[in-house]
């Protein structure tokens, strides 16, 4: 995708709340084979926080035949639950793991969260993932700068931000660092902003269009495509955060990607023929 680091926050598959191995098998090869680069595990997408310490091994280690493809999100309320994930990531040589801050005590000391990342990713090289929104902490170039001067092995941070000037300022003022946007509707701009790449939920589903998006970014046919998966993360958001997403990908890839874990819901059989016809539209009226 013209250099670009391509990351998808994978779905995990569910059938009555337990993880359906085959289908997250089956859905994060055809994302790879079309062009990912990445799967992010245990994401937000991936349902992270709701997934224990031993899932999230498990869903690592169902991926073990092609570990050079794989992050695994380790961060969590336990610092030492989540150092515990980075040597496990580290034994089955996976590419990175990514990290959230400690989230929930909105708190926290600076030097903590700090220390927080210094810890992890000692111990295997770290993406940081910044989502203030959800987490309460805005990981800016100056505590990232302080990880790294600490001995932090920092390798990456994915900007779940729609603040491009703070997204910049990371990419231009720590060295050594691969920065990417985290919302969808960001995937143009990680372009032409000359970025290292991006994370995108709306892959699971749009890899096509992204696909356009990366081959016409330079011209006004990429403002197009990127309206277009744009109009498709609204839809995930008007009939279900998550739990649309598995929907989505049925959709449009044809893939059975399985359901969600409570507390999100499988959309009513009604609301999955709304959704569908409005895709359709989509498609038809722009592709």
């Amino acid at each position: 995708m013209n250099n670009k680091t391509s990351i998808v926050p994978l779905l995990t598959s569910f059938k009555s709340n337990e993880i359906d191995i085959g289908k997250m098998v089956n859905h994060g090869d055809n994302l790879i084979k079309n062009g990912l680069d990445y799967l992010f595990l245990a994401g937000t997408t991936g349902l992270g926080p709701i997934l224990s310490m031993n899932e999230r091994k498990k869903v690592m280690d169902t991926f073990s035949y092609i570990p050079d493809k794989i992050i695994l999100q380790c961060g969590s309320l336990n610092l030492y639950e989540s150092m515990d994930l980075a040597r496990s990531a580290r034994e089955s040589k996976i590419y990175a793991v990514g990290a959230l801050p400690p989230y929930y005590f909105t708190d926290l000391k600076r030097e903590w969260i700090i220390n927080y990342f210094v810890k992890i990713s000692k111990i295997y090289p770290t993406i940081i993932y910044n989502y203030p929104a959800t987490t309460g902490y805005n990981i800016t170039y100056d505590i990232v700068n302080e990880i790294k001067k600490n001995g932090g092995n920092i390798i990456g941070i994915k900007e779940t931000t729609f603040n491009m000037n703070e997204i910049l300022s990371v990419k231009y003022n720590v060295d050594n660092i691969d920065v990417y946007t985290g919302p969808g509707q960001y995937v143009l701009s990680s372009y032409r902003e000359n970025l290292d790449g991006f994370v995108a939920g709306a892959a699971n589903y749009g890899y096509d269009i992204i696909k356009k998006i990366s081959e016409n970014y330079s011209n006004k046919n990429g403002d197009k495509y990127q309206l277009i998966l744009n109009k498709l993360i609204s839809l995930s958001g008007k009939y279900g955060p998550i739990s649309s997403i598995y929907d989505l990908v049925k959709i449009i890839t044809g893939v059975d990607a399985g359901e969600p874990r409570a507390p999100f819901l499988k959309i009513p059989v009604e609301k999955f023929h709304d959704l569908k016809m409005e895709v359709d539209n989509i498609m038809k009226s722009n592709m």
